[in-house]
C-alpha cells in the first residue's frame, strides 16, 4: 500500500499547491512548470541551434540541402494516450516523467519511474530528432502493449528520418542503454483501404547485448465517429538469443469522453512458436489479456493520471485468473499540442 499512499500524498501537495498564489496572484506551480518547460524548449533550441551552426558552409552562408520527412498520421487519441505509434513519429518537444504503480493478485508488485523525451531538430534538419526512453515495465499507458518491451532501463540516441522511397519511410537510430550500444532500422508505409488506415512497419535492431533482433508491428484504424477509434495491432518479433516467434493480436476500442477524459478497452492474445515452460518446450498462445483503461488530464493539461484494472490468464499460473490494476502520475514539459 506504500506505493497507493505516495501517489496519494502527491496529489494532495499538488492540489494545495495548484490553489497556492504568490502576493501577485500567480500560482507558484504554474509558474514552477512554466521555468522548466522554458528550460526545456531553451535546451532543446540550443541544441538545434549548434547543429544548424556546424551544418551551415561558412564561403556560401547556406546549410546543406534537406529533406523534409513525413510524418504518419497520427490521430487525437494517439496524441492523448501517446501510444507507441504517437510517440514513434511525434515532432513534438517535450520531457515526461511518470510515476506509475501496479498492484498484481500473483506476482510482486511494483513501483518505478519513468522519463521520456523528444527532441526534433526543427531548424537545423528536420530529418532528425534526439530521444530519451524510459525502458521498464507499465512505462506505456496500457501494460498490454508492453509485449515487447522487455528491455530494463533507459535508452537515448538519436533518429534519422531518410527521404520516402516509393512511398516508405526509412527511420534509423544509433543509441546507448547503460553500457549497451545498439543500432536500429525501421520501414514504414501507410495508406488508406476504404474506410481502413492502415501503418505497416518493420524494425530491425542490433545490439551488443541481445545481438540480432527484428520486429513487424501493423496497426488497422477504423474510425467510427469523430470520438471513437476501433484499432487492430498484429505484433511478431524474434531474437538470436531466444528460440521460438514471439507474435500478438491486440483489438482496441478507444472512446473520447470529452476534451480531458477517454477510455480504451482492450483485448490481448500473444503466445510464441517454441518457448520453454518449466522443463518441456511448448507452442501456442500463452496469455489472455482484457484491461480497460482511463486516462485524465487532471488541473492542467500538462498533469495527467490513469488507471488500468486488467486480468490476464498465463501459462505461468496455469492459465488461472490474475487480477492487475496499474495506476500513474504523468506530467509533461515543453511544448504541447492541443
Amino acid at each position: 500500500m506504500l506505493f497507493n499512499y505516495s501517489h496519494i500524498l502527491l496529489l494532495l501537495i499538488l492540489n494545495i499547491a495548484l490553489m497556492a498564489n504568490d502576493t501577485n496572484g500567480e500560482c507558484y506551480i504554474d509558474k514552477a512548470y512554466n521555468l522548466i518547460s522554458d528550460q526545456v524548449v531553451d535546451s532543446s533550441t540550443y541544441i538545434d541551434d549548434s547543429i544548424y551552426n556546424m551544418l551551415k558552409n561558412p564561403d556560401t552562408n547556406t546549410t546543406i540541402p534537406i529533406v523534409k520527412k513525413t510524418v504518419p498520421k497520427q490521430t487525437s487519441i494517439d496524441n492523448f494516450f501517446r501510444t507507441k505509434k504517437f510517440t514513434d513519429e511525434t515532432d513534438e518537444t517535450y520531457v515526461s516523467v511518470k510515476l506509475n504503480s501496479t498492484f498484481n493478485a500473483k506476482e510482486t508488485n511494483s513501483f518505478n519511474i519513468g522519463v521520456n523525451a523528444r527532441i526534433p531538430l526543427s531548424k537545423s534538419t528536420k530529418k532528425y530528432n534526439l530521444f530519451i526512453n524510459g525502458l521498464k515495465k507499465d512505462v506505456t499507458n496500457n501494460p498490454i502493449t508492453n509485449q515487447f518491451n522487455k528491455q530494463a532501463g533507459t535508452e537515448i540516441g538519436v533518429n534519422y528520418f531518410a527521404p520516402i522511397f516509393h512511398k516508405i519511410q526509412p527511420r534509423y537510430a544509433l543509441g546507448i542503454n547503460g553500457l549497451n550500444i545498439f543500432t536500429i532500422a525501421r520501414y514504414s508505409i501507410e495508406k488508406d483501404l476504404y474506410s481502413w488506415n492502415i501503418l505497416s512497419a518493420q524494425e530491425f535492431k542490433y545490439s551488443l547485448k541481445n545481438l540480432f533482433e527484428e520486429e513487424t508491428d501493423i496497426y488497422f484504424d477504423k474510425h467510427l465517429s469523430d470520438s471513437r477509434l476501433f484499432r487492430i495491432s498484429l505484433l511478431r518479433a524474434t531474437q538470436e538469443k531466444t528460440s521460438g516467434m514471439d507474435y500478438s493480436l491486440v483489438l482496441q476500442h478507444y472512446w473520447v469522453l470529452n476534451k480531458t477524459a477517454a477510455l480504451n478497452l482492450s483485448q490481448l492474445f500473444s503466445g510464441n512458436t517454441q518457448y520453454k515452460y518449466k522443463t518441456k518446450k511448448y507452442r501456442g498462445i500463452t496469455n489472455y489479456t482484457t484491461a480497460l483503461s482511463f486516462r485524465k488530464t487532471a488541473l492542467r493539461k500538462w498533469f495527467y493520471y490513469g488507471i488500468t484494472p486488467s486480468v490476464n490468464f498465463n501459462k505461468e499460473h496455469n492459465y488461472q485468473a490474475n487480477y492487475e490494476l496499474n495506476f500513474y502520475l504523468e506530467f509533461y514539459f515543453g511544448h504541447l499540442k492541443k
